[in-house]
């Protein structure tokens, strides 16, 4: 089965032929005449210069993508007064600030005379709930006073009641009963009298008036003690019961009253406790209406968060006036950018063909346009999780993916969006032997390079590794000291192949580089922000992707037809996965 001819592996030579188009259609043509001439029979030997000898060497693979500078910590200034604000001082566009200098200042006239009434509002709710915590005091000690008082009838009830049964209702009994006891005693000595009266009467030794007196008298006591016995009777019939229930029904009402009053005193309380609640919430609600007015007040002056370069925040014509001492701002809006030019990164794209190999903490190396003669040293801080949508406008098949490379020396008068380059490095090889990039090709759906044999180049698979801008590794197929036909591309006049930040003479570029000698990536942290300041979001995060330099968008380069598969060099997944 026939392998993809559009590997990852060799896809820099798809981008150098999306950079440059007419030096492609050249290598196309000349590649094509070149091999016109090798298979021609008849024809003479291949010149000695359109071949290059196998040999081992050091071997940078690396990454390369042109981008533009951003500062690595940029914070973003917003209008947080509530509704429309005038500015009435800014600081001039481009003007580098230190931290806690005076960037804008706002107009603050209304709030002023809001805050005036506020504090009058604050001092009121603050007197109602100082009344009515005295209030529910003064409450508290009432139901302290009624509950007792309750208590006490509650008290005095049973204990009157229990004094009757125990003590009034038999003291009078025992009184009703002593009296019929001593009148019965006195009906006993009138009955004894009578009778001795009587016979003294009937011997005529008594009167008859003295009789009469002493049945007069027997019969007095009669009554007397016909009357106690019924008004024991009575009593205890009708006096003790009624007595008995008249004290349980007081008892019982001085309960309900007990109920009663605490019910009464309880719902007092619990008014009370609202309306202090309700005071509290109100002077709560009023404090925080007056923070919020003071915090809008200390919101007309914006101070700077760090140090920085000015950069007025672009504002649509739909939206409002353009940012300027006298315009007219509305909450939320945004004011100034402010960049922290002391630390800087370049933002770049990298092809998809590269993405799986460029990880964050890899070093990197940094050149800027205007400098390039200077070389930073860099490292890998983010990769976008996704490709970017702004590039796939211009072109819907190419994938890049935006990534930040930190620099990690200070940078001195430099501003956001110069242009840089920055050359990422994948591994550095040892001792490998390598080929020009140009020099393996497509044959009948394999990789195979053109060696030298008795006078006329002949295809030789080859197992390739990795590849930069320049060379690729020969892993099998070829050994060193094989003559290895180069194609046109490496005989032009002017074209220079290696675009690599790194020369092919540096020994070990990775001696001195410090992130590939065991120093680590700096943590994205900030300080607490003050309101109205926020981050700004990088091109590999969610947000608007950031411009670069603009670029003519170049049309993709078409796949290869079965015709032409020796004129574009591929590599096949099985050495891409092995590279890998």
């Amino acid at each position: 089965m026939m392998k993809n001819p559009e590997h990852p592996k060799i896809q820099t030579a798809g981008s150098f032929a999306r950079r440059h188009p007419r030096w492609t259609v050249l290598l196309v043509c000349g590649c094509a005449a070149l091999l016109f001439l090798a298979t021609r029979p008849g024809k003479a030997r291949t010149p000695e210069t359109a071949y290059h000898t196998v040999e081992r060497r050091d071997f940078l693979v690396s990454v390369i993508e042109g981008g533009a500078l951003a500062a690595t910590q940029e914070l973003q200034i917003v209008c947080e007064m509530e509704g429309t604000p005038r500015i009435l001082r800014i600081v001039p566009e481009g003007t580098t600030v230190k931290k806690d200098d005076l960037l804008v200042e706002l107009d603050s006239s209304g709030i002023k005379e809001r805050l005036d009434t506020q504090e009058v509002v604050v001092e009121n709710a603050r007197f109602a709930v100082i009344k009515a915590k005295e209030d529910l005091d003064i409450q508290k000690l009432l139901n302290d006073a009624n509950d007792k008082d309750a208590e006490l009838a509650v008290e005095f009830s049973l204990s009157d009641l229990e004094k009757y049964k125990l003590g009034d209702w038999p003291q009078a009994k025992r009184a009703l009963e002593a009296d019929i006891t001593i009148t019965k005693e006195e009906v006993q000595r009138a009955k004894d009298k009578l009778d001795w009266t009587t016979k003294l009467h009937t011997k005529g030794y008594a009167t008859r008036s003295e009789l009469e007196g002493d049945q007069l008298a027997l019969k007095r006591q009669d009554i007397l003690l016909e009357k106690g016995s019924e008004a024991l009777r009575l009593s205890e019939k009708y006096d003790y019961p009624k007595k008995i229930r008249l004290l349980e029904s007081a008892s019982d009402q001085a309960k309900l009253a007990l109920l009663r009053i605490k019910q009464r005193s309880k719902s007092f309380l619990s008014a009370a406790e609202a309306d202090l609640k309700a005071r509290q919430n109100t002077l709560e609600l009023q404090s925080t209406k007056l923070e919020e007015t003071k915090l809008q007040l200390q919101l007309a002056k914006i101070f700077a968060p760090q140090d920085g370069l000015v950069v007025f925040a672009p504002v649509s014509s739909s939206l409002g006036q353009p940012i300027e001492e006298g315009a007219v701002v509305r909450q939320k809006q945004p004011l100034i950018k402010l960049p922290d030019v002391s630390k800087m990164m370049v933002e770049i794209k990298i092809h998809e063909s590269h993405v799986r190999q460029v990880k964050p903490g890899q070093p990197a190396f940094v050149t800027i346009d205007s400098m390039p003669d200077k070389q930073f040293n860099g490292v890998v801080k983010k990769i976008a999780p996704l490709p970017d949508s702004n590039s796939r406008y211009y072109s819907p098949t190419l994938k890049v993916y935006a990534a930040e490379v930190l620099i990690d020396e200070a940078l001195a008068d430099f501003k956001p969006g110069v242009s840089a380059r920055a050359e990422i490095v994948i591994t550095n090889l040892h001792k490998v032997l390598t080929v020009p990039i140009q020099c393996v090709t497509s044959h009948k759906g394999r990789q195979v390079c053109y060696i030298a044999r008795d006078g006329t180049p002949a295809p030789v698979p080859v197992e390739v590794g990795y590849h930069n801008d320049k060379l690729i590794e020969i892993r099998k197929g070829i050994k060193e000291g094989d003559r290895v036909m180069l194609s046109p591309l490496s005989n032009g006049d002017g074209l220079d192949l290696d675009n690599s930040i790194v020369k092919d003479d540096t020994k070990d570029p990775l001696a001195n580089h410090p992130y590939a000698n065991g120093k680590t990536l700096p943590p994205d942290k900030y300080d607490s922000l003050p309101p109205g300041v926020t981050a700004s979001k990088s091109s590999t995060e969610k947000g608007p992707p950031i411009k670069f330099r603009p670029e003519k968008p170049e049309k993709p380069a078409k796949s290869p037809g079965k015709g032409d598969k020796s004129l574009v060099p591929i590599v096949s997944k099985k050495s891409d996965r092995g590279a890998e």
